[in-house]
C-alpha cells in the first residue's frame, strides 16, 4: 500500500518552515508528554460503532441527502449503513483484493477502486456490485465522480483513467508523471457553469497535478521544497483547496494551486495525515496516524479533536466523511469506526 510504503521510502527533506509541525512519527502509536494534558473537547459526542471486522478500513463515503454511508477496506470488504451506523452490514463486492476508495453520487450509484486496476460499480446502493473493465492492472488508490457519468481513478506509477459513461468504458489519460498518485478531487463548478473541468491529483514526492480541461492535459503545480508524500486533496471550488501529507503537512491554496502555503497545524504534532474532508470552505476535517483527528472552523487553523473516546484510539485513521456540519464518521485500522455528533 503506497501510503504505508511511503513511510519507509520517504526521506525528510523539508526545511524548518515546513517542519513546524514537530518531529516525524511512524504508524506505531505514541504517547509523547506534550499530548498527555490536553483539554478535552465538549463540542463533540464521539462513539465507537461496531464494524464486525478487525481488518483495515480504508475509506468512507456518506451521502448527505440520505445519510447512508459505505466503507471499503482490505480483502474486498464493503460495509453499509442506513441507520447512521447503529448497524453496519457487509455487502458482497465480488473481489478479494483491497479496496482503497469509494464514491457515490446519490444513494444508489456508486463506485469503489482498489488492487489490480479494480473498479466495481453498484446501481442499487450496493445490493449488487459488478466489475468494470478499466484496462489497467495498476493499484488504484482513489476514485472520484463529478456526476453520474463523469469520473476518474488514479494510482500506481502515475496512472489516471477516466470515464464519461459511468464506467461502461474507461480510458487512460497522460498524467505526465510516473509518481504514485494517492488522491484525486474535482471542484464543484462555479455558479452558472455546468461542465466539471478543474481537477487535482496528489502523490508521492510532493506531486501535485492540475487539469483545467477534465484531464485532457495534466500539468504540475510544484511546491517549493516539498518532497514529502501527499496523501489527500480536496477542493471546495475552483480556487480554494487543501493538500495533506506526511509529517503533519497541510497545504492551502486560494488561487487554484498557482501558489500553495502552509496552514497552521501545530496540533498535528508531526503525525502523517491521510484523508481530508470539507463540508464547506470553512469547515474541514483531517485524519492520520496514531489516531490523530484535526478540525478547522475556518479552513486555515487546525485544532486536535480530543475526547475520552478518541484518546482510546491510537491506530492509523485512513478515512473521514461527514453528512453535514454536525455528523460524520472516521475509520481506520483494526475495523475502527468512530461516529461524531455535535453537542
Amino acid at each position: 500500500m503506497f501510503r504505508k510504503l511511503a513511510l519507509i521510502w520517504a526521506i525528510v527533506v523539508l526545511p524548518l518552515a515546513i517542519f513546524m509541525a514537530g518531529c516525524g512519527e511512524d504508524e506505531v502509536a505514541s504517547s509523547s508528554g506534550d499530548e498527555q494534558d490536553v483539554e478535552l473537547s465538549s463540542e463533540w459526542n464521539v462513539t465507537i460503532q461496531t464494524s464486525g471486522v478487525e481488518i483495515t478500513l480504508q475509506e468512507i463515503y456518506s451521502d448527505p441527502a440520505s445519510g447512508y454511508a459505505w466503507i471499503v477496506g482490505n480483502e474486498g470488504l464493503i460495509l453499509h449503513t442506513t441507520d447512521k451506523g447503529e448497524t453496519w452490514e457487509k455487502q458482497e463486492s465480488g473481489v478479494t483484493g483491497a479496496l482503497y476508495s469509494v464514491y457515490f453520487v446519490d444513494e444508489n450509484d456508486g463506485w469503489a477502486a482498489g488492487d489490480g486496476g479494480t473498479v466495481i460499480y453498484t446501481p442499487d446502493g450496493g445490493a449488487t456490485w459488478e466489475l468494470q473493465n478499466t484496462g489497467v492492472t495498476s493499484q488504484l488508490r482513489s476514485i472520484f465522480f463529478a456526476n453520474g457519468s463523469q469520473g476518474w481513478a488514479v494510482g500506481e506509477a502515475g496512472v489516471i483513467i477516466t470515464t464519461g459513461d459511468a464506467g461502461l468504458q474507461w480510458g487512460a489519460q497522460s498524467s505526465g508523471t510516473n509518481q504514485n498518485l494517492e488522491a484525486v478531487h474535482f471542484a464543484k463548478p462555479d455558479p452558472g457553469e455546468i461542465v466539471i473541468d478543474n481537477g487535482w491529483v496528489v502523490g508521492i514526492n510532493g506531486t501535485i497535478m492540475h487539469t483545467a480541461n477534465a484531464g485532457a492535459n495534466w500539468l504540475p503545480q510544484p511546491v517549493r521544497d516539498m518532497e514529502e508524500p501527499l496523501y489527500g486533496v480536496f477542493f471546495d471550488d475552483n480556487n480554494r483547496g487543501w493538500a495533506i501529507g506526511k509529517q503533519g503537512t497541510i497545504l492551502r491554496t486560494t488561487n487554484g494551486g498557482l501558489t500553495w502555503g502552509l496552514s497552521a497545524a501545530a496540533d498535528a504534532r508531526g503525525k502523517n495525515l491521510y484523508d481530508a474532508f470539507f463540508i464547506n470552505a470553512a469547515d474541514g476535517w483531517v485524519v492520520g496516524s496514531s489516531g490523530k483527528i484535526l478540525h478547522s472552523p475556518d479552513g486555515r487553523a487546525w485544532k486536535s479533536v480530543e475526547t475520552e473516546t478518541t484518546q482510546e484510539v491510537t491506530v492509523p485513521l485512513w478515512g473521514v466523511s461527514f453528512i453535514d456540519s454536525s455528523e460524520g464518521w472516521v475509520v481506520g485500522d483494526a475495523g475502527t469506526i468512530m461516529h461524531f455528533v455535535a453537542q
